[in-house]
């Protein structure tokens, strides 16, 4: 009752409950050499060595700089484990152990569950693995990244195909992210000389993707605080294919071939946006792809921001920036 929240996500709590409603057994701590040969010798018995989960236990804080005065990494604020590791050894024992030692208890124990192929457990005997070093040296750190982090529903069991990676890297980064910058700066160079103008303009097109926007960052903000980080990705890109569909309805190049002074306010208005929405989406897919969205700032004219304090706030800061070099931001697979 002290911490209700100790355990994330909660369903997992059911196990430990089930687990204490049988009575617990003394732990013994030591193993005999002579039964096993490795392991970390007990310093008041050359003849044992200290049970594992013991030891491993242990190193938590010891590694962490507590034990010698360092404060700044422990207490943790989420100690993040694995679902088969769980029960007994990190909710049920390590508690015990911390209590008896009168140090400081995680605030929380955040507990993943596994990578499946076709539903099954990854395992080396079966030969279901995945080589993740290869997807990514193939398409790039930041589009592995997001993937696993767009699939994944932290605490479940989440499923890996090289057809879904091979989806999401075509449609979410590709056509809906990668087009879009390549449109964008093609069509500043094309039609202001590379120049991010001003935004006059602020009709119907224009409200409603700041208002999108006022609405996505609020809800990608909510779900990260609840680790939904699948679900924060997803708003986000909802977010750059309403920057596509203004894109569409503004249509900059056909404003281009008009001569009027209100379409040319237009015109630099749909370029503003448009650079204004990049450099919003960037902010908020930073974490999971540092490397692209730091190509994107730059080719913005912009340093790369490394917070969201400060940065999620819609005004066209970019205005008189020049735009970067045309760049590939995600190359079309070899077939």
């Amino acid at each position: 009752t002290e911490n209700e929240d100790f355990i994330f996500p909660r369903f997992r709590q059911k196990q430990v409950l089930e687990f204490l409603k049988e009575p617990l057994n003394d732990l013994c701590i030591s193993r005999p050499k002579s039964r096993l040969a490795w392991g970390i010798s007990l310093p008041f018995d050359e003849d044992y060595v200290t049970y594992v989960w013991f030891d491993a236990l242990i190193n938590y804080v010891t590694a962490s700089g507590f034990m010698d005065g360092d404060e700044t990494r422990w207490p943790a604020d989420y100690h993040v484990i694995g679902k088969d590791i769980m029960v007994p050894a990190h909710s049920i024992y390590w508690p015990i152990m911390l209590k008896a030692s009168d140090i400081p208890l995680p605030k929380h124990l955040l507990v993943h569950g596994f990578w499946t192929t076709s539903g099954a457990k990854m395992s080396k005997s079966t030969g279901n693995t995945v080589n993740a070093l290869d997807l990514a040296d193939q398409f790039g750190e930041d589009s592995f990244r997001y993937f696993v982090t767009r699939e994944m529903n932290v605490g479940q069991d989440s499923d890996f195909s090289e057809e879904q990676f091979l989806r999401r890297y075509t449609s979410d980064l590709g056509n809906d992210l990668g087009n879009l910058v390549s449109r964008f700066q093609n069509m500043t160079t094309r039609y202001n000389e590379g120049a991010i103008p001003s935004a006059s303009v602020n009709e119907d097109p224009e409200v409603e993707l700041r208002q999108l926007w006022e609405e996505t960052s609020t809800k990608v903000i909510q779900l990260g605080e609840g680790f939904q980080f699948h679900q924060g990705l997803e708003e986000t890109f909802q977010f750059v294919r309403g920057i596509n569909r203004y894109v569409d309805v503004r249509a900059p190049w056909k404003l281009a071939k008009s001569e009027t002074e209100i379409d040319r306010a237009c015109l630099e208005t749909s370029l503003a946006v448009i650079a204004e929405g990049l450099r919003l989406a960037t902010i908020l897919l930073g974490p999971v792809m540092p490397g692209i969205c730091n190509r994107i700032q730059i080719l913005l004219g912009m340093k790369p921001a490394t917070e969201f304090a400060g940065n999620l706030e819609w005004d066209f800061r970019l205005e008189g920036n020049r735009v970067g070099e045309k760049t590939i931001l995600f190359p079309r697979p070899e077939k």
